[in-house]
């Protein structure tokens, strides 16, 4: 069944009207040749999800919502602060982040980083994130932050907290430390973080984490690092 993004879908929303925005509209009508009278699901971006059919193909196509369900958060949840790769690569990386379940990513500033995205940048990367929601099936969109620095992001209250480090700890289970509360783990930039930012980090009360063998891209520490602690939380 096709599914569509629908913010306007709420708790009382069953057996009553919404509405897709032009460009959902024209997708529907025109590529996926959908129809008065077909069923579709919607989702609002927060974990409520709903069955619909389609009532009218106007401008904006107008949509009979049958049933709304909520959709509990996965847990625990994880947050990522990533210093940004260069061009497509970043938006690449957020695709995958959503088919793993993140649930928040935070674009980190750091000494060596490249890469600080304007709001222009942080807009298309959300709605990659929309996008990549419509496709996986997750309820809840991948929430995008606005960029932070590096001192900002280690003072934020967590769980677990970890700092990704060849030298650090390979043997660490985060998800076994806390299976329940919040993780939130760092991702430096390609040169890699400063002497004083892993110390900062330390006395913030990150551990340091060496979860492969060698040296990986921005993005592919942050897939994997996602992966292994989804994987560690039963999915």
């Amino acid at each position: 069944m096709h599914r569509f993004y629908c913010p306007s879908l709420s708790k009382n929303a069953a057996l009553s009207a919404v509405r897709l925005d032009a460009q959902q509209t024209r997708h529907a009508r025109t590529v996926l040749r959908l129809t008065v009278g077909d069923e579709v699901a919607l989702f609002n971006g927060t974990g409520l999800t709903a069955n619909a059919t389609i009532q009218n193909d106007q401008k904006q196509m107008t949509l009979q919502v049958i049933q709304v369900q909520q959709i509990a958060q996965l847990k625990p949840a994880i947050d990522l602060a990533v210093c940004m790769p260069k061009g497509p690569r970043a938006a690449a990386m957020i695709l995958q982040l959503s088919q793993l379940g993140v649930s928040r990513l935070i674009p980190l500033r750091t000494t060596r980083s490249v890469v600080d995205p304007g709001a222009g940048k942080i807009d298309r990367l959300r709605t990659g994130a929309i996008e990549s929601a419509k496709q996986c099936g997750r309820a809840h969109v991948m929430i995008i932050d606005e960029p932070c620095d590096f001192a900002d992001v280690i003072g934020r209250d967590y769980a677990v907290k970890l700092i990704a480090d060849p030298a650090g700890d390979p043997k660490r289970d985060p998800v076994r430390e806390d299976t329940c509360g919040n993780i939130l783990i760092l991702i430096g930039p390609e040169g890699g973080f400063t002497d004083s930012e892993l110390e900062q980090a330390r006395e913030g009360g990150f551990g340091a984490w060496a979860f492969a063998p060698h040296i990986l891209r921005i993005e592919t520490a942050a897939a994997a690092a996602a992966a292994i602690l989804r994987y560690g939380a039963k999915i």
